[in-house]
């Protein structure tokens, strides 16, 4: 990890926001009582919503007018 990639994983929800981030999200499966759900965070990390499917949740970010971006 490279200092810029460390500086950002430190920024707070307004230094986030600054940037943009405010309208970032990315979805992570989630396995609650044996069943794969599918949560859109915030580019903060915080939990937004949880969805049966991935689809779901692509569309919920759509909706909301945010940009799902993979993670690596």
């Amino acid at each position: 990890m490279d200092i810029h990639q460390e500086g950002l994983r430190n920024l707070s929800s307004e230094g986030l926001a600054m940037l943009g981030a405010d309208q970032l999200a990315y979805i992570r499966p989630h396995l609650v009582k044996g069943q794969t759900i599918y949560v859109v965070h915030g580019a903060n990390g915080r939990e937004l919503a949880g969805f049966d499917n991935y689809g779901a949740a692509m569309a919920a970010c759509y909706e909301h007018e945010l940009d799902a971006v993979p993670l690596n």
